[in-house]
């Protein structure tokens, strides 16, 4: 039987009904290798790269460059050798067909909702069939939870996942003074409490790294796995500047400069990630809840927080995912962490794996889950 894959516009993010094909990255008839990085497309949030699922020959483009299209269009074919040009066209045509009927329409769409918490709320957006385990993606500081748009579908494939805005982030309330690291934690566990009936498999980056980090010593009986992707608390080292950069930034160019220290490629930065960020922090009251997490984060001196011991008296599995090229927390050396931990470092990559290397991180949570 004839090999036939499709190459079709992904869902990347929750809420991204269609893309921009901006350039096949291959040609037809060019052998391809799965994993191989072969089509570059734009979203209003975001734009990224497809690798293939599959690996063959790239028999047909169907869609062609500058072409917007919903999510599960057919942008290509990959086959092996075997495939006829009439077992493509049959292939092509069935496609066209599931697309008219509306078989991927608008039923995948999910909405965040917010859960009251005491002293204010917090945004969420679940996805995946009910389950009692449940993936939990806590972003960074200055993000929100279209920090995880190439994880959470993908993941919710295989489990329940939850991504939130932490407090002081996106549509979730800001906490008042006293222990900032601490409230943050206390309110996302209690947004999630009656949400998860069984065990959290915690995914933090950067900030929420540390926020992960205390839910999991807080309650180590109630979390299987943690997964933190280039975590605050590990070394003294950081880029003070990036933080106070990005809350003095009030206006797109400044705003622009500071973000692009996160990737390693910058040209993964949208108009609208830029203007998003910015009508966040115009909000009332973001400005400076920002300031205050900033300053439990780190100081002139470099980082404030540490959670090396937290990690040391966990037993569930615990792997950091570090970019090499990491400008804002450098990788930490494997000899200063603990000894049950794994570092997995990945090039060519910055502060956000989770964007830039998607499919390499969607892989390590996956693996460090069945660990559990």
């Amino acid at each position: 039987m004839s090999l036939i894959e499709a190459v079709t516009v992904p869902k990347w993010g929750m809420t991204m009904t269609e893309g921009t094909i901006t350039q096949w990255m291959v040609n037809e008839g060019d052998t391809i290798a799965r994993g191989q990085e072969i089509l570059e497309i734009e979203t209003t949030k975001v734009t990224n790269v497809l690798e293939a699922a599959a690996s063959g020959t790239l028999r047909r483009i169907v869609l062609q460059q500058g072409t917007t299209a919903p999510v599960g269009a057919l942008a290509g074919v990959i086959t092996d050798e075997a495939a006829t040009a009439e077992e493509i066209d049959a292939f092509i045509e069935s496609y066209a067909d599931r697309l008219g009927s509306g078989a991927e329409g608008d039923a995948g769409i999910a909405a965040p909702r917010t859960v009251d918490v005491e002293g204010g709320t917090i945004n969420l957006l679940e996805a995946g069939e009910a389950s009692d385990d449940v993936v939990l993606f806590l972003h960074g500081f200055g993000g929100d939870l279209s920090t995880w748009l190439f994880n959470q579908p993908p993941l919710a494939e295989k489990i329940r996942t939850i991504a939130v805005d932490l407090p002081g982030h996106g549509a979730s309330s800001p906490v008042d003074g006293g222990d900032i690291l601490a409230k943050i934690a206390s309110a996302v566990s209690a947004a999630v409490q009656d949400l998860v009936p069984g065990k959290l498999h915690l995914v933090g980056h950067s900030f929420g790294g540390a926020v992960a980090a205390r839910i999991a010593a807080d309650q180590p009986s109630r979390v299987a796995s943690l997964t933190l992707i280039a975590p605050i608390g590990l070394s003294k080292q950081m880029s003070r500047d990036f933080l106070v950069d990005f809350v003095a930034a009030e206006r797109r160019r400044p705003l622009l400069n500071v973000l692009e220290r996160l990737f390693a490629d910058p040209s993964k930065i949208t108009n609208d990630m830029v203007e998003g960020t910015l009508r966040f922090k115009r909000l009332e009251g973001v400005p400076e809840a920002l300031s205050a997490i900033a300053d439990t984060i780190a100081n002139e001196d470099g980082q404030l927080q540490s959670i090396r011991a937290l990690l040391a008296g966990l037993d569930c599995p615990v792997t950091l995912l570090w970019g090499e090229q990491d400008q804002i927390v450098p990788v930490p050396d494997a000899a200063d962490l603990p000894a049950k931990v794994t570092l997995r470092s990945i090039p060519a990559v910055g502060h956000m794996p989770q964007m830039e290397a998607s499919a390499t991180v969607n892989e390590a949570i996956l693996e460090n889950i069945q660990k559990a």
